[in-house]
């Protein structure tokens, strides 16, 4: 019972520490119907996901893929299984204007998805201070807190053009319980990819506010 309690405790805290900020680099343009394809360029494409191990990465692509399906996105699919329907269609550089707009033209997928993983922080678990350096620190609180940045980028694959870009920043904060003596225990059971997966989330969930017809 109590460890349940505990276990209850620690989810409401880390709930209320967390908090997200979406930034917008380039305003949506364009109309995005649930009806459009929407290829998700591969993670480990982008240098700063190796942070992550490949069975994170691969959970995240996961995620991305289901949130789309979940908005109502009938077409929506990882770039790397498409691998034959690419290679039919005489895709191997995406990077190639002329290869890239076979994506749509061949295959249907008038957009690209990329993610792209900027600024990490993590932190320790645990840190104490007493009454005293309560009182003469300052600030009081030690600096515990987590975060990552991510960028959030729709592309037409007809003309490579961004048409919605967004960073997010995600911060994971600590908290503190006081004792008996005075002194605080403060506490962050957050992670990296704990702040990784709740900027992702928000990410595509205003991306597809942003893009609705």
């Amino acid at each position: 019972m109590k460890k349940g309690i505990l276990l209850l405790f620690i989810v409401i805290a880390f709930a209320a520490c967390t908090s997200t900020n979406i930034y917008t680099r380039l305003k949506c343009h364009i109309c995005l119907a649930q009806t459009d394809g929407v290829l998700l360029l591969p993670l480990p494409w982008d240098a700063g996901f190796s942070k992550l191990s490949p069975g994170e990465q691969a959970y995240l692509e996961l995620q991305v893929l289901d949130i789309l399906r979940e908005k109502g996105f009938t077409k929506v699919e990882l770039y790397d299984r498409l691998e034959h329907e690419l290679f039919s269609a005489g895709i191997t550089e995406p990077n190639d204007p002329e290869q890239r707009a076979k994506v749509n033209s061949s295959l249907g997928y008038p957009y690209f998805l990329g993610i792209t993983l900027g600024d990490t922080r993590n932190s320790e678990e645990w840190d104490y201070r007493t009454e005293q350096e309560l009182y003469e620190m300052n600030p009081p609180a030690p600096d515990m807190e987590i975060s990552a940045t991510i960028r959030v980028a729709l592309i037409e694959t007809s003309t490579g053009n961004i048409v919605s870009d967004n960073a997010i920043i995600t911060k994971i904060s600590e908290w503190g319980t006081r004792d008996k003596d005075g002194g605080v225990n403060f506490w962050n059971f957050g992670s990296v990819s704990q702040a990784i997966r709740k900027a992702t989330s928000k990410g595509i969930a205003n991306m597809v506010k942003e893009c609705g017809c």
